[in-house]
């Protein structure tokens, strides 16, 4: 389940404090690390989630990451049979907790940063397809982990602007599937820099007119800090879930997940698939990427 992450073998960052980082968030007892599951979580999973509990307490790292394995794989099935809404709770938390499992596995010897980064895609796939656990923990997980991963990692061989504009161009075309058409001068919406707020309401909020206002987001930190490259930097070993494709309605429209570094590499630096707008979707619940800061 780990996957490809795009991130290279490198020292990682604070390396001797990962494991104790990650430990400090755990309860010191297995007792105190379970889940209060219902009826509709078969007894033998309960079993087997104890059992994977109590060989991560005694050090026994490789049955326990065994162990996650099978309930990873199991609670997987559970979470893809059937439609979305139908999926018990119960089962995400399964699901969840079984990706902890193999994390705190995968980091107590974490080697490289291959490895940290492979455990990153299990704890975001376990907050895509999990339910909370524990007081969020796998959140709290997150942001450890890459934390401890290198810093930058820029595109190459291209600005921000560039790609972001063709792209939008393009989709834009496919869209209407024609010429742009001939718009009256009087029809055409009007463009403000800065109105005050009563000369907005008076004279488009209330009568319902539309109007294009400049300049009312200059002042935002977004607007100076977001580019490919400050993405890629916070958030570019993260998996999140890609729709892929122009529009819905498409015959080739799909999704699939992907790290932040593997869609801007291969959807906006390299433009394959011929000019397709590749609308990124960051979370499914709650955020998993700090762009606003």
């Amino acid at each position: 389940m780990a996957g490809d992450t795009h991130c290279p073998r490198e020292p990682l960052v604070g390396e001797g404090t990962l494991w104790e980082a990650l430990r400090a968030l755990l309860p010191h007892t297995k007792e105190d690390l379970k889940l209060d599951l219902g009826e509709k979580v078969e007894r033998s999973m309960v079993m087997l989630l104890q059992r994977a509990t109590e060989l991560f307490y005694k050090g026994r790292r490789a049955e326990c990451l065994q162990t996650s394995e099978v309930i990873l794989d199991y609670s997987w099935e559970k979470l893809n049979t059937g439609t979305w809404r139908d999926v018990d709770k119960d089962w995400r938390q399964v699901y969840a907790m079984g990706c902890l499992l193999k994390v705190l596995c995968l980091c107590q010897a974490p080697g490289d940063a291959t490895t940290v980064a492979a455990a990153l895609r299990v704890c975001d796939m376990g907050l895509l397809m999990g339910a909370a656990i524990l007081g969020d923990i796998l959140l709290k997980v997150a942001a450890i982990l890459q934390a401890h991963l290198p810093g930058k990692r820029p595109a190459h061989g291209s600005t921000p602007e560039q790609p972001c504009t063709k792209g939008v161009r393009n989709c834009k075309a496919r869209t209407d599937g024609g010429s742009i058409p001939d718009v009256k001068l009087e029809k055409t919406v009007p463009q403000l820099h800065c109105p005050s707020l009563q000369h907005f309401r008076e004279q488009f909020l209330v009568p319902e007119r539309p109007v294009i206002l400049r300049g009312v987001a200059d002042h935002w930190p977004c607007m100076k800090k977001w580019s490919l490259e400050y993405i890629q930097e916070i958030a570019g070993c993260r998996t999140v879930p890609v729709e892929v494709g122009s529009r819905y309605t498409d015959e080739e429209w799909s999704q699939t997940l992907m790290t932040v570094n593997e869609f801007i590499s291969k959807y906006i630096v390299n433009e394959v698939r011929h000019g397709d707008c590749f609308p990124l979707i960051l979370a499914r619940e709650r955020a998993l990427l700090p762009l606003g800061k």
